[in-house]
């Protein structure tokens, strides 16, 4: 792919990521994202199926360039703070499950690279379990549901826990 049609997609994608800051996931059109990015259809339509297909992407690039691998956990809390209302208007705003079936597929192999690498420090009772298991992959997939359904909640909740208690929370969980 050339420069410049990675500079389309990427514009594509932060257009999209900018809507998703005042709108849930379900109201934004393709339309919508080619205004915002000043392309026309057939551009979008080029490099993206559907909005899902830029959401995974967009995700991709965002989830990738700001998780820590040293700090998962922390920095994946972080990054959702940050970024409050985009993720309300992505994971409860809005009728599908699309976003947590991408996030459980992206988080766990974050997990078994930072487990691979010795780079899950912060959490030291996960690193052992995925050291330690017989299907290392299938543990990440479960770990990953299991603190993303717990980040959703999070969200819904209107975030009332504090980022640092819940990624303490999260840090000595199996201590």
């Amino acid at each position: 792919m050339s420069q410049q049609q990675e500079k389309r997609k990427n514009s594509l994608a932060n257009s999209f990521q900018e809507l998703l800051r005042h709108e849930p996931l379900e109201k934004i059109t393709v339309e919508q994202i080619c205004q915002q990015a000043g392309v026309h259809r057939s551009t979008f339509y080029r490099y993206f199926q559907d909005k899902y297909d830029l959401l995974r992407y967009a995700f991709d690039i965002f989830l990738v360039a700001h998780v820590d691998e040293e700090d998962i956990i922390g920095s994946t809390i972080a990054m959702i703070n940050r970024e409050k209302q985009l993720f309300r208007n992505v994971s409860i705003n809005n009728d599908s499950n699309f976003l947590f079936y991408q996030m459980i597929d992206i988080l766990s192999k974050h997990l078994l690279t930072g487990a691979k690498n010795g780079k899950l420090e912060s959490t030291p009772w996960l690193a052992r379990e995925l050291k330690n298991s017989q299907y290392p992959p299938l543990v990440a997939e479960m770990m990953a549901g299991a603190f993303l359904t717990l980040l959703f909640k999070w969200i819904s909740s209107n975030y009332q826990m504090k980022p640092e208690e819940l990624s303490n929370f999260l840090a000595n969980l199996g201590e």
